[in-house]
């Protein structure tokens, strides 16, 4: 993934995919972190809301792969 996404932008997406996990409406991303997300096609806009994509999912996965190893 890219290096440009910092932690606060994983956290964000980690709250999209739970929200979506559990059924819930999606927090609101703050708007630059929404744009990063979005040009990065992580997370696209859905009824004035941001929702996780299947490739934000894999670089959540990717990068809870990352985290566990530097552990």
């Amino acid at each position: 993934m890219d290096s440009d996404l910092t932690a606060e932008d994983f956290d964000w997406l980690r709250q999209l995919r739970d929200a979506a996990d559990a059924k819930r409406d999606p927090p609101s991303v703050p708007m630059n972190i929404a744009a990063k997300l979005g040009a990065f096609g992580l997370a696209r806009p859905n009824a004035g809301a941001f929702t996780i994509t299947s490739k934000g999912r894999d670089a959540l996965l990717d990068q809870d792969m990352r985290d566990a190893e530097e552990r």
